[in-house]
């Protein structure tokens, strides 16, 4: 079932379920069935270390140990940055309204990476002024976490020509640009400005 999603533009609020939409949704799935040779359906199993001892599906789990080689809890855990100190968790987004404030347009939106789409299927109807904006250009960005943790991530509305809203959950891309202090030189270029034996910067095709 989708949840939902409150905003708060301005003076107005809405909510709104967040309807997830992946590959499936677009091209369709194909699953592939493996049968043995009686024509049975086979299952995924996990071959251990030992290589004899095979373990069915649900036969395995992630944990997490201390140092000590002691199990410990998830809600033990405390995130740090790489000094090791303490690090703010944020809530989920759906724990409280989001406010939509900061404007942004196109290229703002092009310097990330989609990593999730969803629809917004609002429970009454969207805001007139929001609807406006949207269809006028504008982007609205926010962070957004859907379990709570260390961060937010950047997330766009944006509306499409058919009025669909939708939210764009993204990633920041890293772009770094170089450049040379100053223009390269080739070599056996003729640097002798004043020259004037023609023959010497002529290019041989008979090399080529």
């Amino acid at each position: 079932m989708a949840r939902s999603l409150s905003f708060k533009i301005e003076n107005a609020t809405f909510d709104a379920e967040i309807i997830k939409v992946d590959r499936s949704h677009l091209y369709g799935t194909v699953n592939i069935e493996t049968a043995d040779m009686e024509g049975k359906r086979c299952g995924v199993a996990t071959l251990a270390v030992d290589g004899k001892t095979v373990i069915p599906k649900g036969g395995t789990a992630l944990g997490y140990i201390n140092p000590d080689g002691e199990w410990v809890s998830r809600n033990q855990l405390q995130p740090v940055n790489l000094d090791g100190e303490p690090i703010e968790e944020v809530e989920s987004s759906f724990d409280q309204p989001i406010e939509l404030s900061k404007k942004c347009d196109v290229n703002t939106y092009l310097d990330h990476s989609v990593r999730l789409v969803y629809r917004l299927n609002p429970e009454a109807a969207f805001p007139t002024e929001l609807l406006d904006e949207l269809k006028a250009g504008v982007l609205y960005q926010f962070g957004f976490s859907y379990r709570g943790g260390v961060g937010y991530d950047p997330a766009f509305i944006l509306s499409d020509e058919d009025d669909n809203v939708w939210m764009m959950v993204t990633t920041e891309n890293a772009i770094g640009s170089v450049g040379l202090e100053q223009a390269a030189v080739c070599v056996g270029e003729n640097l002798d400005e004043d020259s004037d034996d023609d023959e010497s910067s002529a290019i041989d095709f008979g090399m080529l």
